[in-house]
């Protein structure tokens, strides 16, 4: 039973006064930002409201861990963020165990902003919580770290006069507004949390059954993380092994005379650790008989202290051990699962859009992409014309394109300047086809410097006059057209038929999965038509009371492809899509089939239908 319940709630997970990292002892910060005011909001669940992640019937091991699919141990520096680091650690993890992205860098900096100021979470705190920041990990999205780095040291005054005193306005507690880089950059989410309950078999077999994480976080106390503020003595012997120990009653004591929080991501455990417990005054404790009390079974977890913190620990520096006793009983957790990433290649942008380390041409993705089938060819006018004031005929620029060939894809690129551009009508025309980019758009605003995407040449052979007219349509504000240009791509061969196209398929006829049945539920969908598979995306509609017991596969011709196996997903319905290379090349003709198998008993679900999108 959780003994401190009212502060692990109101501190769960981090909010208000979290510890930091300055050295070997990391700060403390005053927690007074009206606890009591926010304390139904954070509304961390007892644990016998929660039911418990462990199977009646399942073994766990006795030693299990996550490292290999963390990222590096990082420093919160010495402001008050821990919630941030651990929530941003959990999605590194999430994303690395997805596989798409080998080393995910998220923003700290940009996830303490949005939570406070798109989310609207604890506005007027440098603290967070965990389900807020994963709520807006989920709802807004973090970008990168290098689209805004992480600041180790909180505002002051030099930076913002206002930052000072009880009343800071939020901008002091996000370091600032993001830049505008930032702003504009990718957004990276997380699917939405949830609570665990936090006794140990729960917390382990959500680790083992899901393959992730579990953030953690409530009460400090300080003699048990042997840090510089314990009014108590300290055995400092076990801090270069990162043992935090299931607390005293004097350290409780003292603890909450000034009251801090703590958040953290746990990673594994060791039934069979022990450590020997501290008493009040900072010695090994023994028992009235003199023989050492020991307290046995660790979490592993990763903190964020930086790498001078536990530096023994066998798991690597910035790793520490807790007692499950401690978690259990002052602790409160949040889980989140895999983001389902769906990336795509930009074909033509010079980004490597999805990540496989290939960008454009280069990836196999964009080879039936037109831009890569024939090269494009780029044509320009930098001559500057002046635009007349309120005259229908405008003015013109034209562009002579010499080499021949069917085009299959044109962008025409503008820099006009203006001093009011609703006024301005502007097209592009060439022999008896003329295209309107822009009319009467933008109201007051200066300037059109763009770039149009125009299809209405497409077919069309590309050798000829290209002209582009700026009609000024008002009086009171001129311009110029300073320059142009024209990509033009053109046919392979003169071909344009060689656009790939996609079929789908569909079975929705639902099909119960046998609970504990290694033959499992088989759907087939019969394709008729023949034809060269470029591409193979698969959706499947399954319901069923606990996912992670199914295995779902593909197959079409003796081979097998694995989509899904044994994966945790915290509802019980799940619509997913998963891109399938195996078959490219192959035939779509024939029978495809897919198979969900229940590995485990005690759970019946259906397969509620699926599709099959072939592109060929």
């Amino acid at each position: 039973m959780r003994f401190t319940r009212h502060l692990s709630i109101v501190l769960a997970l981090g909010l208000g006064a979290c510890a930091g990292d300055d050295g070997i002892d990391p700060p403390i910060e005053d927690d007074n930002f009206g606890l009591d005011a926010i304390d139904g909001y954070l509304g961390a669940p007892d644990n016998s409201t929660l039911a418990t992640e462990a199977k009646f019937d399942q073994v766990l091991p006795a030693q299990f861990d996550l490292v290999a699919t963390q990222s590096g141990v990082k420093s919160q520096g010495s402001r008050g963020v821990c919630s941030i680091f651990g929530s941003i650690a959990l999605m590194e993890h999430l994303y690395i165990s997805e596989g798409t992205i080998a080393n995910p860098d998220f923003s700290e900096q940009f996830l303490q902003w949005s939570a406070k100021s798109e989310l609207g979470s604890f506005p007027n705190t440098g603290g967070s919580s965990a389900r807020s920041n994963i709520q807006a990990l989920n709802q807004y999205g973090t970008v990168e770290e290098a689209d805004w780095a992480y600041e180790s040291s909180p505002w002051g005054t030099s930076d913002d006069e206002a930052c000072t005193g009880d009343s800071q306005p939020t901008r002091c507690y996000t370091n600032g507004e993001p830049p505008a880089a930032a702003l504009m950059a990718q957004r990276w989410t997380i699917p939405r949390g949830r609570w665990i309950n936090s006794s140990p078999e729960s917390i382990k077999a959500h680790m083992f059954n899901t393959n992730t994480a579990v953030q953690a976080g409530g009460d400090f106390f300080y003699q048990a993380w042997i840090h510089g503020g314990s009014l108590l003595p300290r055995y400092t012997g076990y801090r270069e092994h990162g043992y935090v120990l299931a607390p005293n009653a004097a350290d409780i004591e003292s603890s909450n005379t000034h009251r801090a929080g703590h958040s953290f991501l746990l990673v594994g455990w060791d039934d069979e650790l022990e450590v020997q417990a501290v008493d009040a005054e900072g010695n090994l404790a023994v028992d009235e008989a003199g023989e050492p009390i020991m307290q046995k079974g660790f979490f592993l977890f990763k903190n964020s202290w930086g790498t001078g913190w536990a530096t023994s620990n066998p798991h690597g520096a910035g790793y520490g051990w807790i007692a499950y006793e401690y978690v259990e009983d002052h602790l409160s957790a949040y889980a989140s699962g895999l983001p389902e990433l769906m990336l795509a290649e930009a074909c033509g942008d010079g980004v490597d859009n999805d990540r496989n380390g290939l960008a454009d041409c280069a990836d196999p993705a964009c080879s039936s992409d037109r831009s890569c089938m024939d090269p494009a060819g780029s044509y320009s006018s930098t001559e500057t014309v002046a635009i007349p004031d309120n005259d229908p005929t405008g003015a013109s620029s034209t562009i002579e394109v010499a080499e021949g060939g069917t085009i299959s894809g044109l962008s025409v690129d503008v820099d006009i300047t203006h001093t009011y551009r609703g006024d301005l009508t502007v097209t592009l025309s060439k022999g008896s086809t003329s295209v309107t980019l822009v009319a009467n758009e933008g109201a007051g605003a200066d300037d059109i410097v763009e770039s149009f995407d125009v299809s209405d040449f497409d077919g069309e052979d590309a050798a000829g006059t290209w002209t582009l007219t700026v009609v000024d349509s008002a009086n009171a504000d001129t311009g110029n057209i300073n320059g142009w240009s024209l990509t033009i791509t053109r046919c392979a061969g003169g071909d344009c038929d060689s656009t790939p196209e996609t079929s789908t398929f569909m079975n929705e006829t639902l099909a119960v999965i046998p609970d504990d049945d290694a033959t499992g539920a088989t759907s087939s969908i019969e394709v008729g038509e023949s034809a060269t598979i470029n591409a193979v995306r698969v959706t499947v509609n399954l319901t069923h009371p606990f996912m992670a017991d199914l295995t779902v596969s593909l197959e079409k011709d003796g081979t097998t492809v694995e989509l899904m196996s044994e994966e945790y997903v915290e509802d019980t319905m799940l619509v997913r899509t998963f891109t399938v290379d195996d078959f490219n090349g192959g035939d779509m003709a024939g029978t495809w089939n897919l198979n969900v198998v229940d590995t485990a008993p005690a759970d019946e679900g259906t397969l509620n239908g699926w599709s099959l999108e072939v592109t060929h």
